[in-house]
């Protein structure tokens, strides 16, 4: 080996660690030293090998987010093209931020006092709208967001390889909390056959009688499909029977401004499970990330425990917005927002009959939820509505399989975004419906 090819730093450490190094290495540093370029006393870092990262299973098995094909940021380009209006994403009215600002005492986290007072007015704001009775110490969990409030949930009962039942179709989180935990998620079917009401058909089968709980969407994401009081009641019955634990995401319940039915306004249905709502969707306050669980207090208990991983943060002025929602509900902002949301409902309708689109959710959630003329393929209609009007939706197909043939469109984007749509898709008439590409 040539002596030029090993460094005078190299050679100390190949001196003094031997044992390390290569008989050539050696002979270099050596010869190094016998030249009087290395000085003996000289102190050297020593080489470390390259550490190879391999990642989780799990983290290969999650699916994918419902909008995983947008791109991150938007690439530069030197020919000036159509603004992309975005229909696609759901966001949630930002609302008056000042009210976290008053002062350094509402970014302090919340004393348990103060939590309580807000289980409290949620276990009587229960009783006036639910007639449901909630016991506020033990029925009632306050916490982060909805995802992280149903991670929790599943750290506190999903074991490695325990059998969770998720929709299909339906949003990722349940599969994605499911898989993080070590479960295996088992889907129960959605159709359009039967107005996008959960088929439990599986959970009367073998596979019931070893799952060990039972995720929810009602009012359900995308398509608008709401259980009705005695198909809720039935659940009941089925869990208690299969003992199966029912974990309701009620995220949209209070967006319509129809009074939805709770899993708590049913008898038996504290015994069987749990809600999991957001203070911001159904409140009407600004976008954060706030939530709270109500329901069995052995279900209670146990996501209390699994908090104490991760536990929540909760300034103390989230604790005085909520008071306010609660007290004031509907309030100003939530009867804006179902305001703004009927305006892009009504817009939403023209841009369906332009682009040859039925409707086929319903409105009990902010998205509008359209069949393809033919089911043709979500994603090729997705990518021909971009290309040719630059407008973004959700393919169903990120909702799982059977939602081939459908497209999502958020109604939460400001009014005007629908408008300009609108003209533009009647600008580009002749190319506008999404039929195959000539």
């Amino acid at each position: 080996m040539p002596i030029s090819s090993c460094s005078p730093a190299a050679s100390v450490v190949l001196r003094r660690f031997p044992l390390r190094t290569s008989s050539g290495w050696r002979k270099c540093g050596a010869n190094l030293m016998r030249r009087g370029k290395v000085n003996p006393e000289a102190v050297a870092p020593m080489l470390v090998k390259k550490v190879v990262i391999d990642k989780a299973n799990r983290l290969y098995q999650l699916p994918p987010d419902i909008q995983s094909f947008v791109p991150a940021e938007p690439r530069r380009s030197l020919v000036r093209k159509t603004e992309v209006l975005d229909l696609a994403s759901f966001t949630w009215p930002a609302g008056d931020e000042r009210d976290l600002l008053e002062g350094q005492a509402g970014l302090q986290p919340a004393s348990r006092e103060r939590l309580n007072n807000l289980k409290e007015e949620l276990a009587g704001w229960f009783h006036t709208y639910h007639g449901a009775k909630i016991e506020p110490a033990k029925e009632i969990f306050i916490g982060g967001s909805i995802s992280s409030l149903m991670f929790t949930i599943a750290l506190a009962f999903i074991d490695n390889g325990d059998i969770a039942f998720v929709p299909e179709l339906g949003i990722p989180l349940y599969r994605r909390v499911t898989t993080a935990c070590g479960g295996e998620a088992v889907s129960y079917s959605l159709s359009a056959k039967n107005d996008w009401l959960p088929d439990f058909e599986r959970v009367h089968t073998r596979l019931g009688r070893v799952a060990g709980i039972l995720f929810l969407n009602s009012p359900h994401n995308p398509t608008g499909g709401e259980l009705s009081e005695k198909n809720m009641a039935d659940l009941v019955w089925l869990a208690g029977r299969e003992n199966i634990i029912v974990v309701n995401d009620a995220a949209y319940a209070a967006i319509s401004g129809r009074k939805q039915v709770s899993l708590m306004s049913i008898i038996g249905g504290n015994k069987i499970g749990v809600e999991v709502y957001s203070f911001a969707y159904h409140f009407g306050l600004l976008a954060m990330p706030f939530g709270f669980v109500v329901g069995n207090r052995e279900i209670i208990n146990g996501v209390k425990l699994a908090s104490r991983l991760v536990p929540s943060f909760v300034p103390d002025s989230y604790v005085d917005l909520a008071l306010r929602g609660i007290r004031q509900f509907p309030n100003d902002l939530l009867k804006e927002t179902r305001a703004a949301m009927a305006c892009n409902s009504a817009e939403g309708a023209k841009l369906l009959n332009i682009l040859g689109l039925e409707k086929a959710g319903f409105d009990t959630v902010p998205f509008i939820w359209a069949k393809i003329e033919r089911r043709r393929q979500a994603a090729t209609a997705t990518a021909l509505l971009y290309r040719r009007s630059r407008l973004l939706a959700v393919p169903g197909t990120a909702f799982g399989d059977t939602g081939e043939g459908f497209l999502r469109f958020s109604l939460t984007v400001p009014p005007a975004s629908y408008i300009a749509a609108v003209q533009r898709l009647r600008r580009k008439r002749k190319r506008a419906k999404l039929g195959v590409e000539k």
